[in-house]
């Protein structure tokens, strides 16, 4: 329950510290007092975004401190917990901002941002304001209320994450379907020129290209060669007859002289040598007998490598790493595909569970809403609108459109007079009925929240009388089980609180400021009284105020 208020330099409070009980507190003061600048504050220490239109005029920065007592609230402290922010006692929100617009914000004395704000904030406060009604004229309003009500908030959540990822996944395989329109032309391309590549004889270019150019120069190769044998070793004046003889001389002038053995010798070598090459020349003359069949066949493989290496415009001794290349294109492609078969498995699991999820949810709207229907009408014959009738009209969507909000839509029928048939609750109801059957709403509502702080500011606008108190019979029932916060201007309402505070405005030359405080016994009879009477508060006035008090 929040145990404590403080507040500095807020639109028009100079500084506000207030201790909160547990029950139901009322909070009146005159019109214009600003009896509502305190719950204004409270969502700001909660995470409401702020300007610098809220800091008092003069001053430098407004400050609201908010303090929680959750020592029976688990769930907060596994949250304080998970975030680091967890402290021993109580838990702390403070919140800072500067006239410049720009705020700080923080949880037991730690840096925070708006978002963790809001998160604890969920967990602590619900506040129902003054103008709650009008948002009945939102659709988006209906559904989120039987949602509530049905306790199924927690799965329309999940519902719209696997609505989003739904939407999101079939944006992909949209996408993906067009690339791979344009992926699977490209992939034809590919493996046509792979398989060009793979049929040419691309890992022996060189080969082809050295066999190629001596087949092309064999008359000319066979004729040089021709003359080299018949120099080394086939005419008179051959090299190795040549050689011999000098090789003959130089044994005999060895006989005569011992150090001419090296000379000899290597001569001897290189007649050797020089009779092997001829051997080698004379194989490879013969070899040169060139079939024309398959000089043939080099021209066409070598024009080939050529048109190969003009088409992809690289050199033949490239075309190994171009084929290369395509494969890896190509297996990339084809992983893309593996993708789109992937994404279309996910799209298909996330759509089951979202059927599944969607399926039980409508389940559960459908039981919820007959018995919000039965409810509201309970407490619209008591806040005065006896002959009234209330239906939730569940609309079914597209199955297959997977829209964020589940299988159906809701909308509120009503019927405020005898013999006409519900219509649309916008269209037909008043003013003061739908603020009526707006309170209907936010009292059931706030029955099935499991928080330790409802707040209400002002909602019981356009009732008195009767009515008016048993709104606040209503509302203190609910502050038996959660601590109730209520702005209230009427007295009926202010009659039934456990704690009562008044608002004060108070004016100089200079400012104007508003103060805070908690009445005795005889004080709230005198605030009842003012609230009861008009400009002159008689006995028989007060009397009514004692009579509502009691």
């Amino acid at each position: 329950m929040l145990a404590s208020i403080h507040i500095k330099d807020f639109a028009i409070i100079d500084q506000l510290d207030l201790e909160l009980q547990p029950g139901m507190t009322v909070v009146t003061g005159e019109t214009g007092a600003g009896k509502s600048i305190m719950v204004d504050a409270l969502s700001f220490a909660l995470g409401a975004r702020a300007d610098s239109g809220v800091v008092r005029h003069g001053a430098k920065r407004a400050e609201i401190s908010a303090i929680f007592d959750i020592n029976q609230l688990p769930a907060v402290h596994e949250w304080l917990e998970e975030q680091m922010l967890d402290d021993e006692k109580d838990c702390i929100l403070r919140r800072v901002i500067n006239h410049d617009g720009r705020s700080r914000a923080f949880i037991n004395g730690q840096p925070v941002n708006l978002t963790q704000l809001n998160e604890l904030g969920d967990f602590l406060v619900d506040i129902h304001g003054q103008h709650e009604h009008q948002s009945l004229f939102k659709l988006q309003t209906h559904l989120q209320l039987l949602d509530r009500f049905a306790d199924v908030s927690a799965d329309t959540q999940q519902l719209k994450q696997l609505a989003k990822q739904i939407n999101e996944i079939s944006a992909q395989l949209t996408s993906f379907q067009e690339q791979l329109k344009d992926k699977n032309d490209r992939k034809d391309l590919l493996t046509f020129q792979l398989e060009e590549l793979e049929k040419a004889p691309i890992d022996r270019s060189a080969d082809i290209e050295s066999d190629h150019k001596r087949a092309a120069n064999a008359s000319k190769l066979l004729e040089q060669g021709q003359q080299s044998l018949m120099a080394l070793n086939e005419n008179e004046e051959n090299l190795v007859s040549q050689l011999g003889r000098v090789i003959h001389t130089i044994s005999d002038m060895q006989n005569m002289d011992q150090g001419l053995g090296n000379t000899h010798d290597m001569l001897q070598s290189a007649l050797v040598e020089i009779e092997e090459a001829s051997h080698e020349l004379r194989d490879y003359l013969a070899s040169l007998d060139i079939d024309p069949a398959e000089f043939e066949q080099l021209e066409q493989e070598l024009a080939l490598l050529h048109d190969l290496a003009r088409k992809h415009q690289v050199t033949m001794e490239a075309l190994p790493e171009t084929r290369q290349a395509i494969e890896q294109e190509l297996e990339q492609l084809s992983g893309d595909e593996q993708t789109f078969d992937e994404l279309e498995k996910e799209l298909e699991s996330q759509q089951q569970s979202y059927q599944k999820l969607a399926t039980k949810v409508s389940k559960e709207r459908t039981k919820a809403a007959k018995n919000l229907e039965k409810q509201v009408v309970e407490l619209m014959k008591d806040l005065g609108l006896g002959n009234g009738i209330f239906e939730v009209a569940l609309t079914p969507a597209d199955k297959n459109a997977y829209k964020s909000h589940g299988l159906e839509t809701a909308e509120f029928m009503v019927s405020t007079n005898p013999g006409q048939q519900p219509q649309p609750l916008r269209k037909v109801a008043s003013g003061g009925e739908l603020s009526r059957i707006s309170l209907a709403l936010q009292v059931i509502n706030a029955q099935t929240i499991q928080l330790p702080t409802l707040i209400f500011d002002e909602v019981d606008v356009g009732i008195g009388g009767g009515t008016a108190e048993i709104v606040g019979k209503l509302l203190a029932e609910l502050g038996n089980k959660a601590q109730i916060l209520c702005v209230t201007h009427q007295a009926q309402v202010a009659a039934q609180g456990h704690q009562h505070l008044m608002v004060a405005k108070s004016q100089d030359k200079q400012s104007t400021q508003t103060e805070l405080q908690e009445l005795d016994n005889d004080q709230r009879i005198e605030e009842l009284a003012r609230m009861i009477g008009g400009i002159e508060i008689t006995e028989t006035i007060k009397n009514h105020a004692r009579e509502l008090l009691n």
